[in-house]
């Protein structure tokens, strides 16, 4: 109970950290010449002077989030009768793995959708708010992927950035890590992911009504 409680406390503590710098990523630039000022008014804010290079940096983490779920649930469905599953349980896996795409699918879509926008137009609060709507989300569900996995995995080898990539596919590499042997634990995970993903479908119907109300 200790354990789990440890590996909540320094899930919280990394994904504050994340929302920190996204949100820094559209408040002030990394660096100056990846960004330019913008004066609105009474303030200044930045934007992009790339945004296309700049969106995959901002995505990375959450997309490598998903990824390292989608890995584990595939080492499930291929480890199924070494970790104690029957036939349905690794059934209900694979679905889940297909509502995991779908909901990241729709997700990132939203999410791109809004950080273009804004750097197309960045003295736009309105757009600024349903941006940061967006990376709130977006960390959440960072934190809640994180919180599931860590409790059926046990990681050897973190992954480490690939900057040899073209931008469109910059990306976090899967870490190297071992599938825990509690059949339990490792359904009561799997159950809820799948209400997680549920939830997040709900969510995204809702952050898309909100989109075509503003923007039709």
């Amino acid at each position: 109970m200790k354990n789990k409680a440890l590996i909540y406390g320094v899930v919280v503590i990394l994904v504050g950290i994340i929302i920190y710098f996204i949100v820094r990523q559209v408040t002030s630039p990394s660096r100056p010449d990846e960004q330019e000022k913008v004066t609105c008014q009474n303030k200044t804010v930045y934007r992009y002077k790339n945004a296309s290079n700049a969106f995959p940096i901002v995505a990375n983490d959450y997309n490598a989030e998903i990824r390292f779920t989608s890995d584990v649930l595939q080492k499930i469905v291929d480890s199924a009768s070494e970790v104690g599953i029957g036939v349905n349980v690794k059934n209900q896996v694979k679905e889940l793995q297909e509502k995991l795409n779908q909901d990241n699918i729709t997700f990132s879509t939203g999410l791109r959708s809004y950080f273009f926008l804004l750097n197309s137009d960045p003295c736009n609060d309105s757009l600024r708010l349903r941006y940061a709507s967006f990376t709130e989300e977006m960390s959440r569900r960072m934190l809640e992927l994180r919180t599931i996995t860590a409790q059926v995995t046990s990681v050897t080898e973190k992954g480490t950035s690939t900057t040899d990539t073209p931008v469109d596919t910059a990306s976090t590499a899967v870490p190297k890590y071992k599938l825990l042997k509690d059949t339990g634990n490792l359904i009561k995970s799997i159950i809820k992911l799948d209400e997680a993903v549920q939830k997040n479908k709900n969510i995204n119907i809702k952050l898309a009504a909100t989109r075509l109300m503003q923007h039709p």
